[in-house]
């Protein structure tokens, strides 16, 4: 047995991490209304926390008895949550660790199946801005003697159909695109790109990327075009190390791992109950009030490029409000390194990004950004700030003067 939370009377180490106990640091030296980097992953929803843990107990969901019963109740409640949340049947929902691995079964999963059936597509149609969970597992596809046609973007890094139309043929056998830039919160037209898709072939599966897009942005996927889409748990208030996928009925996958029947084969293994569930009641949180949370975030982001441009700082909007999730600002600050600027927001406490967590440690230069064509000098200075709806216009306006107080210091120098 573990400590008891006194706020809270829950016990052991089955706490969120910094939020049931009110541990005001984050990583011993940022608090939360200081971390702008929800692109890379959300901090937990207490209240989702706790509801789970209310009604979790030990059994495996294999199991015929009265425990089991109640985690396969767990992992049914959040399928028909997220099926609900789609618009779709909650049998086309299937759990995995995250979107990474959802990115690699969906795409491994079905050029499998093809070969299987001996079938002449060979091609693969894929953004260059795609992350690279998606990308990468595309690029490997080379070594089966896949052909990959990269769809170019604008640069405001959104693809246009003239590509696409340009890039489809007979031999394709799946093209993705993601919903939302997870570096610089560039809206795609999914839904246009996937309908000249099937009108142009229905049997080419369509893959989108839904992590940056689900439960935030107040327009859905649609389901009858696009045929399969993933998201990550951690990204909505659940934890790290759950997600789930969608898939159209019409296409099949061959399992990437074997031993067991759970997730309709597609995914064995005992199901991880405490995240799924997690992720249900986190979801239920995150879709309370989007409407509300979506205007409140918008409202951040224009206070701070306000307030940035009162104070007469040189800054860049990378990609337009209106193009933009308003969840994600990347802005370049011309002559700030963006290094730079990102340790010294650090020295106070902030988390802001320099683009993807998944590649923010490579020295070379961001792939999506080169695939816009970003100037050098806006391309060094790239900061990604991402938003909660947690966070206040005063957490805006301190954030702003430390940005502040950083190009002023630069300049001085």
């Amino acid at each position: 047995m573990g400590p008891v939370c006194e706020r809270t009377g829950v016990t052991g180490r089955l706490q969120p991490h910094g939020t049931v106990c009110g541990t005001e640091k984050l990583g011993g030296h940022a608090s939360m209304n200081k971390y702008f980097d929800h692109a890379a992953s959300m901090e937990v929803s207490a209240k989702a926390w706790l509801d789970t843990l209310s009604s979790y107990g030990p059994g495996n969901p294999s199991s015929a008895h009265g425990a089991g019963e109640q985690a396969r109740r767990i992992i049914s409640d959040t399928r028909h949550r997220i099926a609900a949340c789609l618009g779709c049947r909650a049998e086309r929902i299937y759990f995995t660790s995250g979107a990474t691995e959802s990115a690699n079964l969906l795409i491994q999963g079905y050029l499998s199946t093809l070969r299987r059936k001996e079938s002449t597509r060979s091609e693969i149609v894929v953004s260059a801005v795609e992350h690279p969970a998606v990308y990468q597992t595309v690029m490997s596809m080379k070594k089966q003697g896949y052909t990959i046609r990269e769809l170019p973007v604008n640069r405001h890094g959104v693809v246009t159909s003239a590509h696409v139309d340009a890039a489809v043929n007979e031999h394709t056998a799946m093209l993705c695109l993601m919903a939302v830039n997870n570096e610089t919160g560039a809206i795609q037209p999914i839904n246009e790109v996937a309908r000249a898709v099937k009108l142009a072939d229905p049997d080419i599966l369509v893959v989108c990327d839904a992590v940056q897009h689900f439960a935030k942005l107040n327009w859905q996927i649609d389901l009858d075009v696009v045929d399969a889409l993933f998201m990550s748990g951690h990204k909505i208030g659940a934890d790290k190390g759950v997600g789930c996928f969608y898939l159209n009925g019409r296409f099949k996958l061959t399992p990437l791992m074997y031993g067991g029947a759970q997730e309709q084969t597609y995914r064995p293994g005992t199901e991880n109950v405490f995240g799924i569930g997690l992720l249900g009641a986190a979801l239920r949180e995150a879709t309370r009030a989007s409407a509300d949370k979506l205007a409140h975030v918008g409202a951040l982001g224009e206070r701070l490029t306000n307030g940035l441009t009162q104070a007469r700082i040189a800054f860049k909007r990378l990609v337009p409000a209106a193009d933009a999730s308003a969840y994600i600002l990347a802005l370049a600050f011309p002559g700030v390194p963006s290094r730079q600027m990102v340790a010294d927001l650090a020295a106070s406490g902030y988390c802001v990004s320099q683009g993807s967590a998944c590649s923010s440690h490579s020295l070379e230069p961001s792939r999506v950004l080169s695939a816009m064509r970003v100037p050098p000098e806006h391309l060094n200075s790239l900061i990604r700030i991402s938003f909660s709806p947690n966070h206040t216009m005063q957490d805006i306006d301190e954030l702003a003067r430390h940005i502040v107080e950083i190009c002023h210091a630069r300049s001085d120098a």
